[in-house]
């Protein structure tokens, strides 16, 4: 089953589903179906159990509503957006670089809260509307927990700790008064793995005083907040390292090209030979048709190998980011995370490959530091 299902394209921008997303509907839909719904002696009926389905689907809509809100604004300052993808835990616009100032960046981070908290209103509002118009039953329940829901989620998402929303206000403030972003990104970012390590504590003291699974919720936010906080603070640092380098100075110079029908055993010797990461794979008119990575091959078997081609396994042209050699390698390393790290192409003046850039080039300029010179192989 694929990680990701795409349910269709919003101005251009594709919306996914991650299969996580399932498991918080049925859990939201168990939730209030059986405890904030139910009015007779606590037992929910099937009615109740509907209402859960549509408010967990309303839910749905309004964190696709909040992630599309940061997509937008962050299109209007002029960063490109690839997609949008909703989880358990809320959603990632994934955006094609960063944000350019600091006025930006909070826009960009700031709508997100903003929208959550318009909803929470929108519900409020027709709920205290309902009421006064005699209302009652599963429509002013459901309309209740709807607007205290996206309430908490504006509250939540405006704590100060990376990867919130928080965060990144904080980040644009630190950047605005510094004027230096990838500090400010690092100390939003260890922000968030403080507030991490304080959600995993509590969930774990909640879990061990109730025995409740319930309680494991902080502890399983707490977790997914850590490893994204500390996966930002490792970008923010090599985007640091790489703030005096140009494109030539990381690249490896050497580019070994085969064709398309190269079987993945003789991919795997060329590249033991060649002590490289990245070849380069051409069509049966000898053009650029992609290129093949050492980690790609590693993951075919070795019995399937001898009858696995190189073109099979290839990243296609259309999803490799591409630089010149006196770019700045800050700004290839925006385009290769937004291209899903895969290894750039290097073009020189006539547009033929002088070169390529992996993520083992870029770890090894960020050990080297400034002193890093142009790799060969």
């Amino acid at each position: 089953m694929r990680q990701t299902i795409r349910i269709g394209t919003f101005d251009g921008i594709a919306v996914g589903v991650n299969w996580s997303v399932a498991v918080i509907l049925a859990y939201f839909a168990w939730g209030v179906g059986a405890y904030v719904l139910p009015t007779h002696s606590g037992h929910p009926d099937v009615a109740d159990w509907i209402a859960g389905v549509i408010a967990a689907v309303v839910l749905l809509g309004c964190l696709l509503a909040h992630e599309m809100s940061h997509c937008l604004v962050a299109r209007h300052n002029g960063v490109q957006v690839r997609s949008i993808t909703l989880f358990a835990f809320g959603g990632i616009s994934q955006l094609e670089g960063e944000a350019h100032t600091a006025g930006a960046d909070f826009r960009i981070a700031a709508v997100g809260p903003s929208v959550s908290l318009s909803l929470a209103v929108l519900f409020g509002a027709a709920h205290s509307i309902v009421v006064a118009t005699g209302g009652h039953g599963l429509l002013v329940a459901v309309l209740s927990w709807l607007w205290e829901i996206n309430l908490l989620l504006a509250v939540f998402n405006l704590i100060p700790a990376a990867p919130l929303d928080g965060g990144r206000i904080l980040r644009s403030a630190l950047w605005r008064r510094s004027g230096d972003r990838f500090r400010a990104s690092v100390t939003a970012s260890r922000a968030g793995r403080v507030f991490a390590v304080v959600l995993i504590v509590l969930g774990l003291l909640a879990f061990v005083s109730t025995g409740s699974i319930v309680a494991i919720w902080p502890l399983l936010i707490g977790l997914f907040i850590y490893f994204a906080a500390r996966g930002e603070e490792e970008y923010a640092l090599v985007q640091a390292a790489m703030a005096t380098l140009t494109v030539g100075q990381v690249m490896t110079a050497a580019l070994p090209c085969v064709p398309n029908r190269t079987t993945v055993a003789d991919m795997a010797s060329l590249l033991w030979v060649y002590r490289g990461d990245v070849a380069a794979v051409a069509d049966e008119s000898g053009r650029l048709a992609g290129v093949v990575t050492a980690q790609a091959v590693n993951a075919v078997p070795l019995e399937r190998r001898p009858a696995t081609t190189s073109d099979e396994i290839a990243i296609p042209l259309s999803a490799i980011p591409v630089a010149r050699p006196e770019e700045p390698m800050s700004a290839l390393l925006e385009r290769m995370a937004s291209k899903e790290g895969h290894p750039a192409l290097i073009l020189d003046a006539n547009g033929r490959v002088c070169g390529t850039i992996s993520s083992s080039d870029v770890q090894r300029a960020v050990a080297l530091g400034a002193g890093a010179q142009p790799q060969s192989a």
